[in-house]
């Protein structure tokens, strides 16, 4: 490993030797070879992506700096700190610019496509909208206790809760919760269904006090779908509860639900605050195995959960949640469109998501 590193920072200073001799083909080549010796560290990739904007080359380059931002976010931001050399300042000035505009520009152009398509549609507010680590301009969060890190529609209203007896489909879960229960009960007593570990081995940016949760069994999801993917074999074994989730407002990108699962947190857990990704969406938490010992506390307020009783919060508000009991605490969760948005914002939110998403697989180095 020591000799990767080595070698890497070899062919870095030889790059930046011909960078500096206006080479920026043969630095960019250099770069790119430094790159694939170790992809781990940020700061190849903003060299690289300084070069190839020099070069005109703005997509490769917005690519090659978002990278480096999936390594590290604060690479937009290294710019500000006057303990970094020029250099970083120089090309995380850059990176932070260029990702920017970027990114911007691609929400923009993707809602004016969708409105060509549907002129009628009024999806001002989603134009409107924040790509928070990336909007080209400063703002504003409108609550100071509704911060999500992802997507952010300043114009929708703002519950962090909101009324299950309001919604047909609330209704028909609670009503089924013992079969659904039943079903949870199937699933996890076969051997092939040993769940995963909700948050990833390689989370540990989120901070010590998600130390006990990171890439372990204390919380444990069996995903029904994950990031628009289905599990076939898991739907095969819920009928019922996949049959009543059809008649939710399912949050969807690629005609397919985000993510519905049975999450498991084990007894003594504590889920750290936090804010949630976007505010286009309530969390639904239907709780099949729980006690008087397990709640949430969202926006400062404490619910205890309740076997049956349907719990539909905006987790873009700052929530946390515990479970101080022995066993288990087992709910059904998904997410469901914010029943602010009308069915065009609805369609507006889900293509600027895909839009991104299809840019991102087309980075390369």
């Amino acid at each position: 490993m020591e000799d990767k590193l080595s070698r890497q920072q070899q062919l870095c200073e030889q790059a930046f030797s011909a960078e500096n001799a206006g080479r920026f083909r043969s630095a960019a080549t250099d770069y790119r070879r430094a790159l694939m010796l170790e992809k781990n560290n940020p700061t190849p990739y903003l060299y690289l992506g300084f070069v190839l904007n020099k070069m005109g080359e703005r997509r490769a380059a917005a690519g090659v700096y978002s990278l480096a931002c999936d390594l590290s976010p604060k690479v937009l931001n290294a710019w500000r700190n006057p303990e970094i050399s020029k250099d970083i300042q120089l090309r995380s000035f850059d990176a932070n610019n260029l990702v920017r505009t970027s990114f911007t520009q691609l929400h923009k152009s993707t809602l004016a496509k969708y409105q060509r398509l549907h002129p009628a549609a009024d999806i001002q507010r989603i134009y409107d909208a924040v790509w928070c680590a990336t909007h080209d301009s400063e703002f504003q969060f409108k609550n100071a206790q509704q911060q999500p890190h992802l997507f952010y529609v300043p114009d929708l209203e703002a519950s962090p809760i909101f009324d299950s007896s309001h919604y047909h489909w609330c209704q028909a879960l609670e009503a089924a919760f013992e079969e659904i229960r039943e079903e949870y009960y199937q699933l996890a007593t076969n051997p092939g269904n040993v769940g995963e570990p909700y948050i990833g081995a390689n989370a540990s940016a989120l901070g010590e006090s998600w130390k006990p949760l990171i890439g372990s069994k204390n919380w444990t999801s069996h995903h029904i779908y994950k990031n628009d993917q289905a599990d076939r074999l898991l739907i095969q074994q819920l009928p019922t509860t996949c049959a009543l989730l059809e008649q939710a407002p399912l949050l969807k990108t690629h005609g397919q639900p985000r993510e519905v699962l049975f999450s498991v947190l084990m007894g003594k857990q504590h889920i750290p605050p936090h804010y949630g990704l976007a505010n286009t969406d309530m969390t639904v938490h239907l709780p099949l195995v729980t006690s008087s010992k397990a709640g949430m506390i969202v926006a400062g307020e404490k619910y205890l959960w309740q076997e049956g009783k349907a719990f539909l919060f905006d987790d873009s508000f700052l929530h946390e949640s515990w479970n101080d009991d022995s066993e288990p605490r087992v709910n059904l969760l998904f997410g469901a469109w914010h029943p602010g948005l009308s069915a065009d914002e609805q369609n507006a939110v889900a293509a600027s998501f895909e839009s991104r998403e299809a840019w991102n697989k087309t980075r390369s180095i």
